[in-house]
């Protein structure tokens, strides 16, 4: 919202029936890890095109009462607190405040955003942290052409498993990177994995005795070598600046299946220098990411929730390797000059704590990848806090934090995607 604006800003809420409401000369608040906080008009943006609003069952919502200075649960069982899930490209700065009751279930893996209305509009505490429009929704109102894309893909690949599971990801999962690939543009998922050597809390493919869906089954099969690098070829010659991504949503920990990568990574380079070729990872196995980089990988992206050890190890629970292991695939990937880019998953409160910042700012001195993919969190808020056992400490803000980060590290590019090689 523009600065000195005197709108008046209202608290969202659901009712029994899911619908949302304003509710007039109630104040609104929101939350950074377990603290709420005031609504800083400067914070807001228009809900962006896309997004999703969304009931958190058996939640109250909380305003503010600026007489008292005080923050209030509205303790009515017909309301409940309101989020929203925010489109591609946004990166989310403060959570929705509530108070759960004791019969709260868990919520579902998605990345849960503050939300108000201003002027009967919806507003949210949001940034837009990547201008590149590949996930943009607008560009994925097309099931027709899709359709067809899907169609004729499958006629000239009939054999290729990959083609059928990306097309469950596209119809099922609405997965955009799927989409694209159909439609012969941006970035190509390649799913290969169908186990994992972390149990991530979060975990998108699987959740057992979690209380909470995940959300899209894992694959099921081994693609070969000759089915990856068929995939791969076909959207590297059709598309400039193509990726061809490993590494998905739908999948486990791709480096457990490093030696089929090299073959398939090394196929494709025997045909074409065409497109960029990326490796989406936990960077569990760092001699496995040597050979893929001595296969012609040309960029890698390394999954943390933290530079701390304790947080990351609680979060991802990793089996057969350590923080340490991650670490040194990172420096292997530097020491290569490929593109090294860390997926840090951000949580309000949290990743901008203070004693967070001072650790990442150690972290980015001594590994300095090109790049940080600021991406939002998708987990229930207190499952989060309470899995890595969070000791609070002063936040400053995910604004804050992301000015900081340009500042002190200009050659670090913020972002939200895999860039292809011509723009490295």
């Amino acid at each position: 919202m523009r600065k000195g604006s005197r709108r008046t800003i209202s608290l969202a809420f659901c009712d029994g029936e899911n619908t949302v409401y304003e509710y007039p000369g109630r104040e609104p608040a929101f939350r950074t890890a377990r603290s709420f906080v005031t609504v800083d008009p400067d914070e807001l943006i228009p809900l962006p095109y896309g997004s999703v609003l969304f009931t958190l069952p058996e939640r109250y919502p909380v305003s503010y009462d600026g007489a008292t200075g005080t923050f209030i649960t509205i303790e009515d069982d017909g309301l409940s607190a309101a989020s929203a899930f925010l489109s591609s490209g946004h990166l989310r700065t403060y959570l929705p405040a509530y108070e759960k009751k004791n019969t709260a279930p868990v919520l579902p893996l998605w990345a849960y955003c503050g939300v108000v209305l201003v002027d009967g509009q919806f507003f949210v505490p949001a940034l837009r942290i990547d201008p590149d429009p590949r996930s943009d929704p607008e560009l994925h109102e097309n099931e027709e052409e899709l359709e067809k894309a899907i169609g004729d893909m499958i006629r000239r690949y009939p054999n290729n498993r990959l083609v059928t599971q990306l097309t469950r990801c596209a119809t099922e999962y609405r997965c955009l990177c799927a989409r694209n690939f159909f439609l012969s543009r941006y970035e190509a998922p390649v799913p290969t994995a169908p186990s994992c050597n972390s149990r991530c809390v979060g975990c998108l493919s699987y959740q057992k005795h979690s209380g909470f869906p995940s959300s899209q089954e894992r694959l099921t099969f081994r693609p070969t070598p000759a089915e990856i690098a068929e995939i791969i070829l076909h959207h590297v010659n059709r598309v400039d600046a193509a990726v061809a991504s490993f590494g998905q949503g739908c999948e486990g920990e791709p480096l457990l299946r490093g030696s089929e990568l090299a073959q398939s990574i090394a196929m494709v380079r025997r045909q074409t220098a065409r497109g960029t070729l990326h490796l989406n990872t936990n960077g569990s196995l760092p001699e496995m990411v040597s050979r893929l980089i001595d296969a012609g990988l040309d960029s890698i992206r390394i999954s943390i929730n933290s530079p701390r050890e304790e947080y990351y190890t609680r979060y991802f629970r990793p089996r057969g390797f350590h923080y340490r292991d991650v670490l040194r695939s990172i420096d292997i990937s530097l020491a290569a000059n490929i593109f090294v880019s860390l997926n840090l998953f951000f949580f309000p409160g949290v990743t901008d704590a203070e004693d967070e910042v001072e650790l990442l700012d150690t972290f980015l001195k001594e590994h300095p990848v090109n790049m940080i993919q600021t991406r939002n969190l998708n987990i229930d808020p207190d499952l989060y806090l309470d899995a890595i056992a969070f000791e609070a400490s002063q936040p400053i803000g995910i604004r804050t934090l992301i000015d900081h980060l340009w500042e002190q590290f200009p050659d670090i590019r913020l972002g939200y995607y895999n860039p292809p090689r011509e723009k490295f």
